[in-house]
């Protein structure tokens, strides 16, 4: 019997450091859904520039309610994602906010062509995130 109740309180350990482990792991992948990163790939001596953001509900969204590539062009887009990176850049430093702040920093420089899809893209998801938590002070007209 003393054997017994050895095994249950040990097994009972472990079920439940199990327990707090994938609760750390859950808490840690949805504090990680609002990040940005950037992935480059380089062939032939062009740089590619890849945007992945892990927020699930932003692949529906973006396919829903973002216009066609060519709506604005290149350099429009480029002038908000500056803008905006900045502001963005600025609430990641001073955000007391803890439902909707920045969780990472961006680095947007207006010498690097980034590509019409990746600006595209980036300047949804500020749109997105505005739409979700009011983060930014200017806006684009027709936001």
């Amino acid at each position: 019997m003393e054997r017994f109740i050895k095994y249950f309180i040990f097994s009972g350990f472990f079920l439940l450091s199990g327990s707090l482990l994938l609760s750390a792991v859950e808490r840690e992948v949805k504090s990680d859904t609002l990040n940005l990163k950037e992935a480059v790939v380089e062939e032939n001596d062009t740089t590619e520039y890849e945007l992945i953001i892990f927020d699930p509900r932003f692949s529906h969204w973006y396919m829903r309610e973002s216009r066609p590539m060519g709506h604005y062009d290149q350099s429009y887009l480029e002038r908000w994602n500056k803008i905006l990176t900045d502001q963005w850049n600025q609430l990641y430093h001073t955000s007391r906010r803890r439902d909707c702040a920045p969780e990472v920093y961006l680095q947007y420089s207006l010498d690097i062509d980034y590509g019409m899809k990746f600006n595209h893209k980036l300047f949804y998801y500020f749109k997105y995130m505005h739409e979700q938590c009011r983060l930014f002070r200017s806006t684009p007209g027709g936001w």
